[in-house]
This record gives C-alpha cells, structure tokens and sequence, in this order.
C-alpha cells in the first residue's frame, strides 16, 4: 500500500487517509455521534472507508466488524486497527466485499452502520474509479440504500438498531416508500444542514422503542 494522503486526530485516535477512499466529512460525525452503543455490543459497518466509526465502536469495547468493497479501503482500515491497536478494548475484523455479502447468513449484530453513497448521480458527472462507488446513489441517491433497507433486518438482532444517512437531495417520498415496505419502526435521530443539503440519520429497528434498551453509550458524547 502506498503511504497515505494524510492523517488526522479524532478523539485519542490517529486515523491515517488515502486518495481513492472516502475521507470523513460533516456526514461520517453526525452519524458516530449518534450512534447509541450498547454494552459489550456486537457492530457491523457496512462501507466503513478509513474504518474512523468501527474503530470508536471498538475503542468503547464492541466486538466489530467492518467491510468495504473498496481494496484500499480494506488496507487502510487494517493499517489504522494497528495503528491504534493499544487503544482498542474490543475484538475487529474487516472484511472485503459489498454490503451484506461477505456476512455470513447466521450472523447477526446489536448494531448496523451505512453511510451509504446518496448523492444523485448521472451518467455525465461520474469521474471512475472509487470515488463513485463511494458517492454515486444512482439517479435518485437512493439505489444502494434501499438494498440496504431491504436486507438489513436479516442481520439485525432482535432488539438491535440499524443506523444510515439520508440526503435531503434524495426524494424523502421514495425513501418513505422503502422504509414502509420493509416494515420496520424508524426515527430520526439527528437532522442538521450542511450547506445546500440536510443530513438525517435514521435508526432502523423492529421493536416498538418503549420495549427496546437504550442502555448504552451515545458514542458522540465525549467528542
């Protein structure tokens, strides 16, 4: 692996960066801290770029695993694991492959991570390589995630909490018409404005929430 691009702190972690993955924004720090991390919690990140929320999950004592499609995302996220090894208190894996497809039928996790390429894209504004398959939603924003609607309560335990971003360039009907048809409860757990667009974080889950546990860390409180 080439050396990386550049590196920056977040908490007491020192997270190095590459070129063709995805650098954490304004959407990667809503959605840690609003992430509600149970006790000895099992996670699963789906598309976890530098692998920043999977190492906090694992710095707090989840047991976490982490994919990506992306090959230089998978080196670097291991790259950071050592790096900040002496700070993890959880057990962590990465795993290369696509969404759910490198998890296994029978496994299933307290909590699930996406942030999940939403940005509407057309043909004429994809530039190649990785960074569309980290941006680039299709023409609505919302192709990958709605897989990952439609998948996710597979690998959810029962009482557990499913967590994703969603951009207000994306239609909210379309994405109400997913959420309606997987039959799970939702809330939106953090909304703020970047610029030109609003960012929400949803929490999935299949529990009424006055039956859930929210017994847990809110992993944004100490940042």
């Amino acid at each position: 692996m080439s050396e990386p691009f550049n590196s920056f702190h977040y908490d007491d972690l020192s997270i190095d960066l590459h070129p063709e993955v995805y650098e954490p924004a304004e959407d990667t720090f809503g959605l840690s801290e609003s992430i509600i991390l149970p006790k000895k919690a099992s996670v699963l990140e789906l598309g976890a770029g530098c692998g920043l929320i999977s190492l906090v999950c694992a710095q707090r004592g989840a047991s976490v695993v982490c994919t990506d499609i992306n090959p230089h995302a998978v080196r670097l996220i291991q790259r950071n694991y050592e790096k900040n090894r002496s700070k993890i208190k959880g057990s962590f894996e990465v795993r290369k492959g696509n969404l759910f497809d490198p998890i296994g039928e029978n496994e299933t996790f307290d909590v699930i991570i996406f942030n999940p390429p939403y940005l509407p894209t057309t043909k004429k504004e994809r530039v190649g390589g990785w960074f569309d398959v980290a941006i680039d939603g299709g023409a609505d924003g919302l192709a990958v995630t709605k897989r990952f609607i439609t998948e996710v309560s597979t690998y959810l335990k029962t009482a557990g909490s499913a967590y994703f971003i969603f951009s207000s360039l994306s239609p909210k009907k379309q994405l109400d018409k997913y959420l309606f048809s997987s039959k799970q409860l939702y809330e939106i757990v953090q909304s703020r404005w970047y610029h030109d667009e609003r960012l929400d974080v949803y929490r999935l889950y299949s529990l009424h929430p006055h039956k859930m546990s929210d017994e847990g860390e809110r992993m944004g409180k100490t940042f």
